[in-house]
C-alpha cells in the first residue's frame, strides 16, 4: 500500500512529501531556505526560491500508524481545538504527528499531577504531626517527618519488582494502549479522592498517594514505549523530548501560578490550598489524559508470540531474564547506562520531591505557599534547561549531555546542603535562588536521559526494555530516600540526608564513563530499526492493505468512505 502524505489545510507545513512507502522510505523535497516549496498558499509559484534538496528518511512507526489508521477514533470537530496548543512539528519534515501531540497532552496532564504532590505532601506531613503530637513523634511506627519518604520507598520497591513484568505483558499482547489508558484512569481517580484530605482522612490520602505514585510509574513505562516510535532520527528525537518536557514544565508552572494566586488572593490555609491543587489537577488530568488516549495514541500489535505451553506470567519473567542477559552481553552502553540508573533518581520526580518537600517543610520551615513559590521558580527555569538539553544533545551527544546535567544537579544540591543552615529569611532567599539552578538542571537532565535511552534501546523491545530500565531505576532508586529517612529517624541533620543525593548522582555519572563512545552504541542497534519497521508493517497488516491501529481485528480493509475522509484531511491512501 502506498501513502501520499500532504500538508493538512490546518497545518502550516513547509515541506512537500513526494512519496512515501509504509514499508520503506519517504522522500521529502525542501527549499534551501527552509520555507515552503512549489505553489504558495495563495496560488503563486515558488519562483525565486533557492534550489530544492531531497531528504530520504524512513517512516517512523507512529507515522505508519497514523497513515494506516482508518480514522474511526477521530476526535469530533467541537473538541479538536483542545489539541492545537500541544501540536509539535517534526524538526525536519515540519509536519505534525498525532502521537507526538498525544505525548504533549499526556505530559501536560502528568505535570500538574506531579506538582500536586508537593501541596498535598506538605499538608499531609503537618496533619501527621498533629496526630502524633509533634513532628519528631511517631505515628504508625514512624516519625511524622518520615511519612512522605516512607511512601516513596514503598512505591519505589513495588515498582522496581513489578514494572519489568508489566513491560513484558505489554510486549506479548496488543494491550499497550489499554495499559496506558487504564493507568491514566487510576491516577486521576487517586488524585481526585485527595480532595477529602483532612485530619481524619490523611492516612487514607497517604495510601492513595502510594497507589497513584505506583500507577504513575506504570503509565510512564507505557508512554515511554511509544516514544521511540515517533522517529528513528536522533536529531528529531532530541527535539521531540526537549519540546515535550518544555510543554510539561510550562503547563505545570501555569497550574502552580493559578494555585498560588488563588491561595494568596483568598488567604487559604495549607489544607485548603492542597485541596484546591488536587481539584484542579484532577480536571486537567481527566481532560488531557482522556483526549490523548482516546483520540491520539494508536493501538500496537503484539511484538512477539507466547511460546507454546507458557503463560504471560511465566513467559514474562523468562523473557526478562533472557533480555537482561542479552543486554549485558551484547549492548555495552545500554548495560552501563542501566547500572548508572541504579543511582540516578530517574523517578527524580518522586524521589527528589519527597526529600525536597520534607526538607523545606521541616528544616527550612516553609509553608505550602512558600514551597509553591520555590516550585514555580524551578518550573519556569526547567524550560531553559530543556532548551539547553536540546542544544547539547546535538552539540556533544545525549550521553555527554546527560553527564553534564547530573554534575550540575549534584553540585547545586551540594550547595543547598552546605549553605542553607536554618529557617531564617536569608536561608529562604537562598532556597529561592538555588531553586532556579535546580530547575535548569532538572530541565536539562531528564530530556537528555530520555533521548539517550531511546538511542541505546534495540528497536522492537521498547516496552520490555523500558520495563527493565524502570526496574534498574526503581529497584534501588529509593535508596536516597531510605538514607534520608534513616538519618532522620536517628536524629541526624536533614542537611546530611539531602547531601546524600549528590553522592548518588556522582556515582551514577561515574558509571556512565564505561558506556564507551555514543556513536558506537548507536551503530550497534541501528539494524534493529529496519527490522522493527518491517515487523510492524507485517504484524499490523499495513503491508497487505489492512489496518490494525484502530481495530481489534487484523487486516480490516479500509472502505472507500474511509479513504475519502482521510483524503480530505490531507492523507490520501491508495491500494
Amino acid at each position: 500500500m502506498t501513502v501520499q502524505a500532504t500538508a493538512m489545510q490546518e497545518q502550516s507545513a513547509t515541506m512537500d512529501v513526494e512519496s512515501a512507502d509504509l514499508n520503506g522510505t519517504t522522500t521529502i523535497k525542501q527549499d534551501g531556505d527552509g520555507s515552503g516549496s512549489g505553489t504558495s498558499p495563495s496560488g503563486g509559484s515558488g519562483s525565486g526560491m533557492t534550489p530544492k534538496r531531497s531528504i530520504e528518511r524512513k517512516l517512523s512507526i507512529s507515522e505508519q500508524a497514523t497513515a494506516g489508521s482508518t480514522g474511526r477514533c477521530r476526535a469530533p470537530g467541537f473538541l479538536k481545538w483542545l489539541e492545537y496548543p500541544f501540536r509539535v512539528k517534526n524538526v525536519q519534515t515540519h509536519q505534525y504527528l498525532e502521537e507526538a501531540t498525544g505525548h504533549a497532552m499526556d505530559v501536560a496532564a502528568r505535570g500538574p499531577i506531579n506538582q500536586c504532590g508537593s501541596f498535598v505532601g506538605s499538608a499531609m506531613i503537618r496533619l501527621a504531626a498533629m496526630e502524633a503530637g509533634g513532628i519528631n513523634n511517631k505515628v504508625y511506627g514512624i516519625k511524622a517527618s518520615s511519612v512522605l519518604t516512607v511512601g516513596s520507598i514503598i512505591v519505589g520497591v513495588t515498582a522496581g519488582v513489578t514494572m519489568p513484568f508489566v513491560g513484558a505483558i505489554v510486549d506479548h499482547t496488543d494491550h499497550r494502549k489499554a495499559m496506558g489508558a487504564v493507568s491514566a484512569v487510576v491516577i486521576v481517580i487517586a488524585v481526585g479522592f485527595q480532595l477529602m484530605l483532612s485530619p481524619d482522612t490523611w492516612l487514607a490520602v497517604f495510601i492513595l498517594e502510594i497507589i497513584g505514585g505506583y500507577f504513575l510509574i506504570m503509565h510512564q513505562v507505557c508512554t515511554m514505549a511509544y516514544l521511540p516510535d515517533l522517529t528513528h532520527d536522533h536529531t528529531e528525537m532530541g527535539d521531540y523530548t526537549a519540546r515535550l518536557m518544555m510543554n510539561q514544565y510550562f503547563v505545570q508552572a501555569t497550574f502552580t501560578s493559578i494555585v498560588i494566586a488563588v491561595s494568596f488572593g483568598t488567604n487559604m490555609s495549607n489544607l485548603n490550598t492542597a485541596r484546591l491543587a488536587a481539584g484542579i489537577s484532577t480536571v486537567i488530568g481527566f481532560v488531557f489524559f482522556g483526549y490523548s488516549w482516546m483520540f491520539l495514541f494508536r493501538k500496537r500489535p503484539k511484538l512477539r508470540e507466547l511460546p507454546p505451553g507458557n503463560n504471560l506470567f511465566t513467559s514474562g519473567f523468562k523473557q526478562l531474564l533472557i533480555t537482561t542477559k542479552l543486554v549485558f552481553r551484547e549492548y555495552k552502553a545500554l548495560k552501563w547506562f542501566m547500572i548508572a540508573l541504579l543511582f540516578s533518581p530517574e523517578a527524580g520526580a518522586g524521589v527528589v520531591l519527597a526529600i525536597a518537600v520534607t526538607f523545606l517543610t521541616l528544616f527550612v520551615q516553609m509553608d505550602v505557599k512558600e514551597i509553591a513559590i520555590v516550585s514555580l521558580t524551578m518550573l519556569f527555569c526547567n524550560i531553559p534547561g530543556a532548551y539547553i538539553s536540546k542544544r547539547m544533545c546535538v552539540k556533544i551527544n545525549p550521553l555527554n549531555s546527560f553527564r553534564c546535567a547530573e554534575i550540575m544537579f549534584a553540585g547545586v544540591n551540594g550547595l543547598i546542603a552546605g549553605t542553607v543552615s536554618g529557617s531564617t529569611q536569608k536561608d529562604k532567599n537562598l532556597v529561592y535562588f538555588y531553586g532556579a539552578l535546580v530547575g535548569v538542571a532538572f530541565g536539562w537532565m531528564f530530556p537528555s536521559q530520555r533521548t539517550l535511552a531511546v538511542a541505546l534501546i534495540p528497536k522492537g523491545q521498547e516496552t520490555e526494555i523500558m520495563g527493565l530500565i524502570s526496574f534498574f531505576g526503581q529497584v534501588v532508586g529509593w535508596l536516597p530516600v531510605f538514607v534520608f529517612t534513616a538519618m532522620n529517624e536517628n536524629d541526624i541533620s536533614m542537611r546530611w540526608g539531602l547531601a546524600s543525593v549528590s553522592f548518588f548522582l556522582m556515582v551514577s555519572c561515574f558509571f556512565t564513563l564505561f558506556c564507551g563512545k555514543f556513536e558506537d552504541a548507536v551503530a550497534l542497534v541501528a539494524h534493529t530499526s529496519d527490522d522493527y519497521l518491517n515487523a510492524y508493517s507485517r504484524k499490523s497488516g499495513l503491508d497487505n492493505g489492512g489496518s490494525f491501529v484502530d481495530n481489534f481485528v487484523d487486516d480490516v480493509p479500509q472502505s472507500e468512505e474511509d479513504k475519502k475522509q482521510r483524503a480530505t484531511e490531507g492523507t490520501e491512501v491508495t491500494a
